[in-house]
């Protein structure tokens, strides 16, 4: 059993203390703690908050409102990765289990964590997946190497002919290249196999050093610590290779024969990264239309080839910059480079720019994305409704003072060239809401003017906890989607939302015909602070499912007025 517990308040050390498990809306059991009460209360009974959230805390209590909830699922929140035939996502899936471990241990209230098993955890998750990228590199190597050395001995025999050397005199000089390219190939492997016997220690030591200085990881922050990786890795490569390499080009060099193994692994970014899963084959791929899934979330836009390829092209740039970087400190910065992800000065650091791995400030509204359907442009803002005080006393991110749900989505652009309908998805810049999906609503009339356009999103939950440092504003219903006409419905049935005054006309009118709902009116005048239910009240209808769109732009009424007449409360 927890309370609440304010800090000092007066002179005498009293505090003030609110019992959530012995109040109800009629009856508060707040009150003052002297010192000694306090003292006498087990820490872990006590969960401290300010002044301010405590008044906050009772008034919701008061109105019958329901704090803002914590999710209860410890995975909520967490990415998910899958697997995508038509691409490389070598680095959305490295993103992904650090940006879950991040989160994880950075949570206020997550400190009695076993820190080394998470790590752990974390590096045992990314292991075949760097491992891919380690054989991605030193067999791209290989296989250049391969070829290279292939061409380089058909033109040393052209060169030696074009001087009148015999075949005794060649086959003697190219006998000596057969063992030296033998021993290139098992050094390279060895090398690959040095460098995944230790990717998880290398690792391991990464995300530790990480640790101390990031508070929210983010693409900057894997893109330094896989820098950091590469470094490491193109150094053990090129220390055992480079030198089996060196007595072949010295043979070749009348040729010009030259191959730099630092500047084929830090510039061959598009040999390096090679699909995997690519089909052999000239048949079609099924490609989905995401492979990042948020749990409790839904679907997100993930990244695409090019994303990939971007992120690849700073990781590289950044290795090869740490690979000439000067005053390197310690055997750390000697094994992984410089980056401001492990403590070094931006002016010194290998990234490519600014990376902000701290603490998020402010959270800002939750916002709306749409992909995939294979259009593009739409663009929306969210509608928040359900506006609550936020007591989470551990919310780490203090500037969000209110939270709610989402009950709507005002289009500002539709977009254009839509054959089905894109993907919804929403999400706040410090990742605490959770819940919320819409389904998005396109025009396939070939004859309409908005054909291929979304006209509207429609709320399939609302979720809760997003952000939401706004006034509350009167929502009102601009349409209704008939998802479900139903069947067996009466002429005289009506629509009932909850909490709306007796009136002699309903808010919201249908037209039944056949038993079915084909048309629904939406009476003017009447706002709303959340999303309506829209029950159809029958005594033998069934089936019938109606979704409400909100827009904080009052509908023009026939008569040019524009009063409310009543706000209704979706909250309470």
């Amino acid at each position: 059993m927890k309370i609440y517990v304010t800090d000092i308040v007066d002179a005498d050390g009293n505090r003030i203390y609110y019992n959530p498990n012995k109040s109800t809306p009629e009856q508060i059991d707040t009150g003052l703690l002297t010192p000694d009460q306090y003292e006498n209360i087990e820490r872990g009974e006590i969960i401290e908050i300010s002044a301010e959230q405590l008044e906050a805390l009772v008034s919701d209590k008061k109105q019958g409102k329901d704090p803002c909830k914590v999710p209860e699922s410890t995975t909520t929140g967490k990415t998910i990765i899958q697997a995508d035939p038509c691409k490389d996502n070598t680095f959305a899936r490295i993103e992904a289990y650090l940006t879950n471990f991040f989160d994880k241990i950075t949570q206020v209230g997550n400190a009695i964590l076993n820190l080394p098993n998470e790590i752990k955890s974390v590096v045992n998750l990314i292991g075949d997946t760097i491992t891919g990228f380690v054989n991605k590199m030193v067999g791209s190597l290989s296989d250049a190497l391969s070829g290279l050395i292939k061409k380089g001995i058909g033109k040393f025999v052209e060169y030696l002919k074009s001087l009148d050397f015999g075949t005794g005199f060649i086959i003697e000089k190219l006998t000596p290249l057969i063992g030296l390219v033998q021993k290139l190939f098992d050094g390279l492997f060895c090398a690959a196999t040095k460098v995944m016997e230790g990717a998880k220690d290398v690792m391991t030591d990464l995300i530790t050093n990480a640790v101390q200085n990031v508070l929210n990881a983010g693409s900057c922050v894997v893109e330094q610590i896989v820098g950091a990786f590469t470094n490491n890795l193109v150094n053990i490569v090129d220390s055992i290779a480079g030198p089996l390499l060196g007595p072949i080009a010295k043979i070749l060099d009348p040729i010009g024969f030259i191959f730099k193994i630092k500047d084929f692994l830090l510039t061959g970014v598009n040999a390096i990264r090679k699909i995997a899963n690519l089909f052999e084959c000239d048949e079609k791929k099924i490609c989905p239309a995401s492979s990042k899934y948020i749990i409790d979330k839904g679907l997100f836009k993930d990244k695409s080839e090019e994303d990939e390829e971007s992120a690849f092209n700073r990781i590289f740039s950044g290795t090869a910059i740490s690979q000439g970087a000067e005053n390197l400190v310690g055997d750390f910065e000697e094994k992984y480079g410089k980056w401001t992800v492990f403590g070094a000065p931006l002016s010194e650091a290998s990234n490519l720019g600014p990376c902000d791995f701290g603490n998020v400030s402010q959270c800002g509204l939750p916002t709306v994305s749409f992909f995939g359907g294979d259009g593009l442009g739409a663009a929306g803002s969210v509608i928040l409704g359900k506006i609550i005080n936020n007591v989470d006393t551990e919310d780490a991110v203090g500037s969000v003072v209110k939270v709610g749900s989402i009950v709507g989505v005002e289009m500002t652009n539709p977009g254009q060239s839509y054959t089905r309908a894109p993907l919804v998805t929403f999400q706040d810049s410090c990742n605490k809401g959770y819940g919320g999906y819409g389904r998005a609503i396109i025009d396939q009339n070939p004859s309409s003017p908005t054909f291929g356009q979304v006209t509207s999103v429609v709320i399939t939950s609302e979720g809760e906890n997003y952000p939401a440092d706004i006034g509350e504003l009167p929502l009102y219903i601009v349409d209704v989607i008939i998802e479900n006409p139903g069947q067996d419905y009466e002429d005289d049935d009506i629509v009932v939302i909850p909490d709306t005054p007796d009136t002699e006309e309903p808010v919201v009118d249908i037209e039944i015909v056949d038993g079915q709902v084909t048309r629904v009116d939406v009476k003017e005048g009447f706002a709303f602070n959340g999303l309506p239910d829209l029950n159809i009240e029958s005594s033998t209808g069934f089936g019938a499912v109606l979704r409400p769109i909100m827009s904080i732009v009052q509908p023009d009424r026939q008569d040019g007025q524009g009063e409310i007449i009543q706000v209704i409360d979706c909250v309470s």
